[in-house]
């Protein structure tokens, strides 16, 4: 629950770390690839590199070319994916890879549980654009969908998420993408090659939920204390803080559900 994602802590170690790049969208040599490779670029020595052009690729469910492409997959310690957004979601190409490659990211039970597969445990970044501007997108949401629908796939076959990159305003800026959005890209590109720990937040999650409704609780009662009206008598005390409380922390859940990544 948070507006905006950081990376983990990353605690240093001492083993190289292979980083793959998966792109999935029309234009390979388009903004979304562009910022890709500026992250992938930025991954110190002696940790290795490399892209996957789903173009170039022929994802259907069985083959030799999607054995091919598991075992890269289970060879990278961490995955790059990169999709623009069309139609407020991902890419064709990125839908058909994690269609095709739903069996292998996951098994099912019997039961029809869906359970993580032999990726599990590792680390995965997403980017995407939009032709929105940073203002817009923010209001619109137009990259959320996109950025859902990877997160889905990725927790379902147990990856950790590390962080999330956007590149609005690419209708404007078809391929000159702003020096600060480079610097932010190179920034992260420069902590992949760091040794990643698992996300074990519990810890944090709930005293994030503790402080969120301290905050709603005090906030309520202040409602209250401005309007005595509602304190006449226990039962409006109640009712009001009940409803106060469920408004105010809806409205705030609200938001930091759909206000899931930087947006600009």
């Amino acid at each position: 629950m948070r507006a905006g994602f950081t990376l983990y802590n990353l605690e240093q170690g001492g083993d190289t770390m292979h980083i793959l790049g998966i792109f999935g969208g029309q234009a390979a040599d388009g903004a979304t690839m562009t910022l890709m490779k500026t992250v992938l670029a930025a991954v110190p020595e002696p940790n290795t590199t490399e892209i996957i052009d789903l173009n170039d690729w022929q994802l259907r469910p069985q083959g030799r070319e999607l054995d091919a492409l598991e075992a890269k997959l289970a060879a990278a310690d961490v995955w790059v994916l990169a999709s623009p957004t069309y139609f407020s979601t991902i890419a064709g190409q990125m839908k058909q890879f994690l269609d095709v490659m739903r069996p292998r990211l996951v098994r099912m039970t019997q039961a029809g549980d869906t359970l993580p597969g032999q990726y599990k445990d590792k680390h995965y970044l997403s980017i995407s654009s939009c032709f929105a501007s940073g203002l817009e997108n923010t209001f619109t949401h137009q990259t959320d969908q996109t950025f859902r629908t990877l997160d889905k796939a990725m927790t379902a076959a147990g990856l950790h998420k590390i962080t999330e990159l956007v590149l609005p305003n690419t209708w404007a800026n078809h391929t000159d993408i702003p020096t600060t959005k480079l610097a932010q890209a190179q920034r992260i590109g420069g902590k992949l090659g760091t040794k990643t720990r698992k996300d074990d937040e519990t810890l944090k999650r709930y005293l994030l939920l503790f402080m969120m409704i301290a905050v709603m609780a005090l906030a309520t009662m202040g409602i209250q204390l401005v309007l005595p009206v509602l304190t006449s008598n226990f039962w409006w005390r109640y009712i009001s803080f009940v409803l106060i409380f469920f408004v105010l922390l809806a409205c705030l859940l609200h938001y930091f559900t759909f206000v899931r990544h930087k947006r600009r």
